[in-house]
């Protein structure tokens, strides 16, 4: 039985450029890990998921040797580099689009609401698990460019947070779109949205917003 020749999917290679700080966001306490994690956690595993204990695993082995005696908010790190995982790229995408769809967009009677076929029809390559952070002129980040210290208000008084960030940084990575139920004009949208709304950590303090390009990769 022949195969079918064309995909369902629709290759897309974005350029994320930040005009403000790129800024990290895991902890770098492995005793601060667990709580962090438990924090975000799906209700449910998704299928062929990583369970709980090998995400913490995996985030501690990627973090680099702390330098401060408090903890601080980091970049994961993979073979010396700065990086993220492209798992928090859809995620972000999956935010955007939810945002769009019921402050924005709105829903048409009897069809898929703008959020739904985001969230069903973007991915990325299921080979693709990290994307590393890039300078401006397209080199890997092998290190932050420097940390912040902010004081943070909670119902148990203030406290100080230490973040590490990347100035200028660039993230090039690629999606997967499925068939035409996603345009590149809905991308654009999202992406629009996304570049001032902010990406990773201290988003409140506009930081992590970006500039984008976009197109469909060479066959």
């Amino acid at each position: 039985m022949s195969k079918p020749t064309d995909s369902i999917w629709k290759r897309i290679n974005v350029s994320w450029a930040f005009v403000t700080n790129l800024c990290g966001s895991v902890p770098s306490d492995p005793n601060v890990v667990q709580k962090w994690i438990d924090a975000r956690k799906p209700a449910a595993k998704p299928p062929q998921g990583k369970s709980i204990e090998e995400i913490q695993e995996e985030v501690v082995a990627t973090l680099a040797e702390p330098e401060a005696e408090f903890s601080r908010l980091v970049f994961q790190r993979m073979q010396g580099v700065c990086c993220v995982r492209m798992a928090t790229i859809r995620a972000h995408i999956k935010d955007c689009a939810s945002v769009l769809s019921s402050l924005y967009i709105g829903k048409i009677s009897g069809e898929k609401s703008f959020a739904v076929r985001m969230k069903n029809a973007i991915y990325y390559p299921p080979e693709v698990y990290w994307v590393p952070i890039l300078k401006a002129d397209g080199t890997p980040a092998m290190q932050h460019d420097g940390t912040k210290d902010t004081f943070v208000h909670t119902f148990q008084g203030n406290s100080l947070k230490q973040f590490e960030f990347i100035t200028d940084a660039r993230i090039d990575f690629q999606l997967l779109l499925l068939g035409n139920a996603v345009k590149m004009a809905d991308l654009h949208r999202i992406f629009e949205y996304g570049g001032v709304h902010g990406y990773a950590g201290e988003r409140g303090a506009g930081e992590g917003r970006y500039t984008f390009t976009m197109k469909e990769a060479d066959e």
